[in-house]
């Protein structure tokens, strides 16, 4: 008898380690798929979910075509080269700047155009650089201010030298030195 019972816990031993052994499988499977799914996710590949309010919704519908557009259409960057370089009068402390700028733009046509036209470009943008006051451009809502009025620069020539009716989307500084 005490040999049977023997027998018996030795089987009961064996079905809880199986089942130890399943259990163990099954984690570590889920946890493989939870880690792969949150990599996809975190890498873009699912997109989160918008949820949003009719706002919302009335205002994606309305921008959806500009969207879409630029969706499909990736910046292209176009290096205005070479550097800007404009001189200021009156002031001691700052004499020179040298402004570096890229313009980008989703229509490659419009960059054609700013390459075709560079020389009226850079004329303006000369002007304009030179018409600058050194403690505004210190400021980074001064620099930002000149960032639109390039610009607005740019897309002036754009519109008026081509059928185009938008000019660049983006004018970036690549470079900012003031002495």
């Amino acid at each position: 008898m005490a040999e049977k019972e023997k027998l018996d816990l030795g089987d009961e031993k064996t079905k809880k380690s199986s089942k130890g052994i399943i259990l163990a499988v099954v984690g570590t499977i889920v946890l493989t798929l939870a880690v792969v799914a949150g990599t996809l996710y975190f890498l873009g590949i699912f997109p989160p979910k918008e949820h949003g309010s009719s706002e919302r919704a009335q205002a994606g519908a309305e921008g959806s075509h500009e969207e879409a557009a630029k969706a499909s259409h990736p910046l292209v960057y176009l290096p205005l080269t070479p550097p800007f370089t404009a001189n200021f009068k009156g002031d001691p402390e700052v004499r020179l700047i040298q402004v570096e700028i890229t313009v980008a733009a989703t229509d490659k046509a419009v960059l054609d155009t700013v390459t075709k036209h560079s020389p009226m470009i850079r004329n303006n943008l000369l002007l304009l650089l030179s018409s600058q006051d050194p403690a505004v451009l210190k400021t980074a809502e001064g620099k930002e201010t000149f960032r639109g009025q390039i610009k607005e620069s740019i897309k002036k020539v754009v519109v008026e030298q081509s059928d185009k009716t938008t000019g660049v989307d983006e004018v970036f500084f690549t470079g900012f030195v003031m002495q």
